[in-house]
């Protein structure tokens, strides 16, 4: 196997030679669900016959963009809301309504036979973070496709980033809170990110060493719901003016069928781990806690806690400290 130490010293070389930044470096690794009428003709990924899917990606790219102290290296697309297509389609809308057209975006996995093919996306990862040593940060909130061929790409690539922030997965009220796919559970709901590609979920689980992990408990801490729609309309610019828009079916859905579950609206998702990741008192101190996947006999992967000495110690987000306040920054940024 290939060995870290040369690709360490040219980091370290790389390191010296860049200057001192204090702003935070970011990639977005995301599926978004975006432009509804692309949705309507695709579908979700993985069952294309639902014609509606969750529009949250988009609001978690427009909280790093308007984000101070944060630039956005680039975006890296894959399947799981909705097609590879519709994730690059809705992904450019958003960089032209947010002023930032500059920021590369780049295609990766159209599914998950695409695991270990060094797509634009991929090596766009692994040519960034090794560029950028110890800087870059990666929030991945789409199945792990992209992340785990970059991985298989450059073996070195977790000595390199800053920290990757893994957004995925479902505890099944293993953290003591019922999430919307615990409530969903006897449908057969799976969390998409880990079950569109296990295998590359169980790759980074494997090979990315210590990172936090921001399961859907407390991924669904917060959320909006129509009087945020009608404060998007009422700021009446471009972008307010789309995201009420493109939020309206999935908010719909939310607000009718979801209430059976327990929905209070749009769940902010994608959005979270974001908020978290630059600011961490948004939510309440993790617990160091070994995880491993597990498989139900309907409803596909889950994670499951492990004593397992061999499994990597990582921090685990369960839940959020201040909704509020969460809610309302991304409400301002979205004007």
């Amino acid at each position: 196997m290939k060995t870290c130490r040369f690709g360490l010293a040219l980091a370290l070389l790389c390191l010296l030679a860049l200057p001192a930044r204090s702003e935070r470096l970011l990639i977005v690794d995301d599926d978004l669900g975006m432009l509804k009428s692309m949705v309507r003709k695709d579908g979700t990924y993985p069952m294309p016959w639902i014609k509606v899917t969750d529009p949250d990606g988009g609001l978690e790219l427009v909280y790093a963009l308007r984000a101070p102290g944060v630039r956005v290296l680039g975006v890296t697309c894959s399947m799981g809301c909705s097609t590879t297509d519709v994730c690059m389609a809705s992904a450019q809308k958003i960089l032209e309504l947010t002023g930032h057209p500059e920021i590369p975006l780049l295609r990766g996995a159209d599914s998950p036979a695409d695991l270990g093919r060094p797509t634009a996306a991929a090596r766009f990862i692994v040519d960034t973070v090794m560029s950028h040593p110890g800087q870059v940060e990666i929030v991945a909130t789409a199945p792990l496709t992209n992340l785990a061929t970059a991985l298989m790409l450059e073996p070195c690539l977790a000595q390199n980033w800053k920290t990757l922030h893994l957004a995925t997965g479902e505890f099944m009220n293993a953290l003591g809170d019922a999430s919307d796919a615990y409530r969903f559970r006897f449908t057969g709901y799976r969390d998409l990110n880990i079950n569109v590609d296990p295998k590359a979920a169980a790759y980074v689980l494997e090979r990315g060493g210590v990172f936090p992990i921001y399961p859907n408990e407390v991924m669904d801490d917060a959320w909006i719901g129509r009087a945020d729609q009608r404060a998007f309309r009422a700021a009446g610019t471009p972008l307010s003016l789309f995201l009420a828009d493109e939020i309206n079916p999935f908010l719909g859905l939310s607000l009718t069928v979801g209430r059976l579950a327990g929905y209070r609206g749009l769940y902010l998702h994608g959005a979270i781990p974001l908020a978290v990741a630059l600011e961490p008192e948004l939510a309440e101190a993790p617990a160091m806690r070994r995880v491993t996947m597990a498989k139900r006999r309907v409803g596909g992967y889950y994670f499951a806690f492990t004593d397992d000495p061999a499994v990597t110690l990582r921090p685990v987000y369960a839940r959020l400290a201040d909704r509020e306040r969460l809610t309302a920054e991304l409400i301002q940024r979205c004007r």
